[in-house]
């Protein structure tokens, strides 16, 4: 595909970067050894659902996508927040059997309780678009094992990801933010404790 600007007098050097930044993903991804390790293994997951990377889609303008990973050992589940156009829509993805990456499927969730436009502008002003990856000396935990979340997100023509190990157990400012943004996704979209979607009630997984 070959891209052409016609370029007059009244197009400033600012504009034309800012078209240049929408047709290319910017990528703000961390060199951290967690990085690699976690996508090999979301990877296995996200194929057996037919989730393609999100760091790999540049999405039309208004579009955004998020995705709100929980990784305990060998369980990885999330939420996919979308907004498409105007279409906003969620899905978990969870795991049938804990040690059977393979077994991940994915259901749709309801809207979350306070509507998508109030609660998207709650997920922002959480910092859901801004947390650092984990801030390490300044926020430390000394625990192995325990729980990770890792954020996806791709915004405005710009794709980031972010890790906190066991921030139940830090005493930093960004790992509380995180374990707020965790509790709100829960409490909107009716997840459990142990981040698995009560199934009872649902007509069954998409995949």
């Amino acid at each position: 595909t070959t891209v052409v600007l016609v370029v007059n007098r009244n197009t400033t050097t600012e504009h034309l970067q800012s078209l240049s930044r929408r047709q290319t993903l910017q990528l703000d991804i961390p060199d951290s050894p967690w990085e690699p390790a976690f996508f090999t293994a979301l990877e296995e997951r996200t194929r057996a659902v037919g989730l393609s990377s999100l760091r790999t889609v540049l999405l039309p303008e208004n579009d955004l996508e998020v995705r709100f990973w929980h990784d305990r050992l060998e369980i990885v589940s999330g939420v996919v927040i979308r907004r498409t156009g105007q279409e906003w829509s969620a899905s978990w993805i969870y795991q049938v059997e804990d040690s059977r990456p393979s077994s991940a499927r994915l259901v749709a969730l309801d809207q979350p309780k306070s509507g998508w436009e109030v609660f998207w502008k709650n997920l922002v002003e959480g910092g859901i678009l801004t947390l650092p990856d984990s801030p390490r000396p300044q926020c430390p935990t000394e625990a192995l094992d325990g729980i990770s979340y890792v954020v996806e997100t791709n915004v405005d023509g710009k794709y980031r990801t972010y890790m906190y190990s066991n921030p139940q157990l830090m005493k930093c400012a960004e790992a509380k933010q995180l374990l707020q943004l965790d509790e709100m996704i829960r409490q909107e979209f009716s997840l459990g404790e142990n981040r698995r979607l009560d199934l009872a009630h649902k007509p069954g997984a998409i995949n």
